[in-house]
């Protein structure tokens, strides 16, 4: 796994600064890796802000076409908080969506969703969080792998978005005991159940709010 200066792909734009937050593959032989927080790099940077992120935060195994992944592939949502750089207040908080998927030329691209829209959490069962991605996009891998046995091609496809939301809300997600989430695409929709959900999935969030939000 890289660090995430090196992992930065996107900027977003934000209080008249790019305050870049996008990590570019998630992708491991076995799952995603351990769960972790950094700053990003922003040394050189003027922005007003800083932002902490986390990284490796798979929402499920499940894939978008019904299967289950058995690798580093899936939907993550990365938790974010940015503070002003002059008094540490918080700034904004919320979550960098990524789809680290492929695309063949035999198969298509079965587990993509498009280039996201929006996100719908259902906390507890009953409170319902809502949001919409800005900045969304997606963008094929530099290599191209030959499969000479079926005669196809394939790359690694990500897809990418920035959703905001209240800090209340993110304490709320963060401290939910269950939670349920619907991803919408401009290709398709997909919902993770409460049974869906990763293990650690809300662990991490808690664990990022206690340290970066709280």
């Amino acid at each position: 796994m890289r660090s995430l200066g090196k992992l930065i792909g996107v900027g977003i734009l934000f209080a008249g600064s790019m305050a870049p937050a996008a990590p570019a593959s998630a992708q491991g032989l076995f799952g995603p890796g351990k769960f972790k927080i950094e700053q990003t790099d922003d040394r050189f940077s003027d922005a007003p802000t800083i932002t902490f992120m986390g990284l490796n935060n798979r929402i499920s195994k499940k894939s978008p076409a019904g299967g289950i992944y058995i690798n580093g592939q899936g939907l993550y949502l990365e938790p974010l908080v940015m503070r002003n750089r002059a008094d540490g207040k918080i700034a904004r908080v919320g979550f960098f969506f990524h789809n680290e998927t492929e695309i063949d030329t035999t198969y298509g691209s079965p587990n993509s969703i498009g280039v996201p829209q929006s996100i719908v959490f259902i906390i507890d069962g009953s409170k319902r969080v809502s949001a919409s991605f800005v900045q969304g996009g997606s963008a094929f891998g530099d290599g191209i792998q030959y499969n000479s046995m079926s005669r196809s091609a394939s790359s690694s496809l990500r897809e990418t978005g920035l959703a905001y939301v209240s800090v209340e809300d993110m304490e709320a997600i963060a401290h939910a005991k269950s939670i349920a989430i619907k991803v919408e695409g401009s290709r398709r929709e997909t919902t993770f159940d409460e049974k869906d959900i990763a293990k650690t999935f809300l662990t991490n969030l808690a664990a990022f709010y206690a340290d970066k939000v709280a």
